[in-house]
C-alpha cells in the first residue's frame, strides 16, 4: 500500500538547483510536492549549500496547500494543510545543537551557539503550531527532532550534558504539554526499545530514537499504527530508519466541522 503522505528530511537540494527541483516535484505522479530548502549562506554552508531541506509528497486528491513559514531559513520545516480534514502535516528536521557559532542570517553577526539556536528554533516552531491550533487545525509533526525523549530512547546512554538536557526538557515539559501533543509510537509501545538513528561506524550498538510523530491529542485515537522500520544497512544512503503512522480515515473525518 502506498502512503497518502510521504515526508523526507535532509534532501540536500539548493534553491538554485532548478533541474533537481523539477525532478523532485515530478517524481511521484498523482502527488503534490511541498518543500522548503536552505537559503542561509551563513549557517547552511555544508556540501556547498546543499544542507538540510525537507519535502512532503501528498496525494493531490487531498487538496492540500503549503503554508509558508517565513522565519525558517534553513529548510527545516514544510507545512501541508488539508482544509477538508482540519489537518496540518509538518515534515521537520530539528536543529542538531552544537557549540559552533550561529550567525544572524541578516547582519551576519554571531548570535550564540547552535545549542542556543536549537532552543530558539523550537520556541518558534511551538509558536507557529499554536497559531495553527488557534485556527482550528489539528497537528501531525513528524520527522527528525534531534532529541531523544527518554532513557529508553537511547543506547548505550542518553546524552545528559547541559544543552541536551535543556532541549529535552523544553520539548517534554513545555512544548508538548502546551500544544497537548502525543508521541504516538511511545503511547502504543510504552516499553519497546527501538531506534531510528544508528552510528554506522560504532563497534557496538550506538543508537537513538530521534525521529517520531507528535500529534494533537484529539487525533491520538485515530492512529491505528505507529512503527519504526528496520535498521539501515551500513552502506545505505541514510543512517536513519523510516518511521510511519496510520490514521484511520473515518476517525480522522469525524473531526471535520
Amino acid at each position: 500500500m502506498t502512503p497518502d503522505v510521504l515526508c523526507c528530511q535532509e534532501i540536500r537540494v539548493r534553491p538554485q538547483d532548478d533541474d533537481a527541483i523539477a525532478a523532485m516535484t515530478a517524481a511521484v505522479p498523482g502527488y503534490d510536492c511541498h518543500f522548503s530548502l536552505a537559503n542561509d549562506a551563513r549557517n547552511a554552508r555544508y556540501r556547498g549549500g546543499r544542507a538540510y531541506g525537507v519535502a512532503t509528497w501528498i496525494r493531490s486528491e487531498l487538496g492540500a496547500h503549503q503554508e509558508p513559514i517565513e522565519w525558517d531559513r534553513e529548510g527545516r520545516l514544510v507545512a501541508s494543510i488539508v482544509p477538508t480534514l482540519r489537518l496540518v502535516v509538518v515534515s521537520l528536521y530539528g536543529v542538531n545543537g552544537t557549540s559552533r557559532p550561529y550567525f544572524d542570517p541578516v547582519d551576519g553577526r554571531p548570535d550564540g551557539t547552535r545549542h542556543d539556536w536549537k532552543q530558539r528554533f523550537n520556541r518558534q516552531l511551538a509558536a507557529t503550531a499554536a497559531a495553527w491550533r488557534a485556527r482550528g487545525l489539528r497537528l501531525v509533526l513528524i520527522g527528525d527532532w534531534n532529541i531523544s525523549r527518554e532513557r529508553i530512547d537511547a543506547v548505550p546512554r542518553l546524552r545528559t550534558w547541559g544543552p541536551h538536557a535543556q532541549a529535552r526538557a523544553q520539548l517534554n515539559d513545555r512544548i508538548m504539554p502546551a500544544l497537548d501533543l502525543v508521541d504516538v509510537f511511545r503511547a502504543r509501545h510504552p516499553t519497546t526499545r527501538a531506534y531510528t538513528w544508528f552510528n554506522r561506524w560504532a563497534t557496538s550498538l550506538d543508537a537513538a530514537r530521534v525521529d517520531y510523530a507528535l500529534v494533537s491529542r484529539e487525533l491520538a485515537d485515530a492512529v491505528t499504527r505507529a512503527e519504526i522500520g528496520p535498521r539501515p544497512a551500513r552502506d545505505a544512503i541514510s543512517d536513519h530508519a523510516p518511521v510511519w503512522i496510520t490514521l484511520e480515515a473515518r476517525a480522522l473525518r469525524r473531526g471535520r466541522p
